[in-house]
């Protein structure tokens, strides 16, 4: 009998997995984010080898800006060129938001730091603080250098009693986005 429920889990596993894979893309497609993200981390142990599943759930978090959630994601893109490429993309990240976080509450300076850079406003913020880290400022404004209309702001905040910090975006000086990383 128990090897009969054996044979039945490997049989129905591969499907339980595909089921998962297309609800997290279909949660992606529907610009659920959030949704996504958190479905997948309730799924993660069961499609951690699945790689496409795990880079789908890293861009989920991303886009809902859960970025302390990729630490998973990223230990377990290692297997293929893309997973390696996406494996690296959220580590910058990752790494960037912790830089700005300790040079925000610590005062650390983080000057003359030399990282790839991406088209992901982090990234952007990033980088103009380290060309200007405006230290003395609590709040720290910046103007996009290829857009002069946009505009972003970036702070510590407290988020469920978790330091944070905040962008907030602007276009024509009017609040378009905030996020919390």
């Amino acid at each position: 009998m128990k090897s009969w429920i054996l044979i039945v889990f490997f049989a129905v596993s591969p499907l339980l997995q595909a089921d998962a894979s297309q609800k997290l893309y279909d949660l992606y497609q529907r610009e659920l984010y959030s949704q996504g993200c958190d479905y997948g981390y309730q799924v993660f142990t069961q499609n951690k080898r699945n790689e496409a599943f795990v880079s789908l759930l890293g861009f989920s978090c991303l886009k809902a800006d859960h970025i302390d959630r990729l630490s998973p994601v990223i230990s377990a893109l290692h297997a293929t060129p893309d997973a390696r490429a996406n494996s690296a993309y959220f580590s910058l990240l990752l790494m960037q938001k912790k830089l700005l976080a300790q040079a925000l509450y610590d005062n650390k300076p983080i000057v003359n730091l030399k990282f790839p850079t991406s088209a992901h406003l982090l990234s952007k913020v990033f980088e103009l603080y380290l060309k200007n880290p405006k230290s003395s400022d609590i709040v720290k404004e910046y103007t996009d250098p290829l857009n002069p209309r946009q505009s972003y702001k970036l702070y510590t905040t407290d988020s469920w009693g978790r330091k944070s910090i905040a962008i907030d975006e602007y276009y024509d000086k009017i609040l378009t986005l905030h996020h919390v990383y």
